[in-house]
């Protein structure tokens, strides 16, 4: 996945939250995929977003780690489902929309995201 795009995602996830922010971007973590027949480890960049306030039954301070590759795996189902997306990414001009659906496929559907472009300053 291209850093610009994970960086990018994080910077909008921040700007626009509704109910969750971004602890983290650097944390490594090991992560085991099944690669031809055998169960394989490798470290992945994984993507920290905490709960600042309850909802949806999630209590304050509940966190989620998102791997880097669930996130890259979120914008191919995106780039599938809408070939204009691709564009977005290359321009690095992904919209809230965009940013929710990366999210919510990367995380099977747990984290819906509820951007906002209100601005609270």
């Amino acid at each position: 996945m291209n850093k610009k795009t994970y960086y990018q995602i994080a910077d909008v996830i921040q700007h626009y939250r509704t109910w969750l922010k971004v602890l983290d971007t650097e944390q490594v973590t090991p992560m085991r995929l099944f690669v031809d027949g055998e169960l394989k480890t490798c470290m992945c960049k994984t993507l920290t977003l905490q709960s600042y306030r309850e909802h949806y039954g999630f209590v304050r301070t509940r966190k989620w780690h998102i791997t880097e590759y669930d996130i890259g795996r979120g914008v191919v189902a995106l780039v599938r489902k809408d070939p204009d997306a691709r564009k977005r990414i290359e321009r690095e001009k992904l919209t809230l929309t965009d940013v929710e659906y990366i999210i919510e496929k990367a995380s099977f559907g747990i984290i819906k995201l509820e951007l906002d472009r209100y601005d609270y300053d």
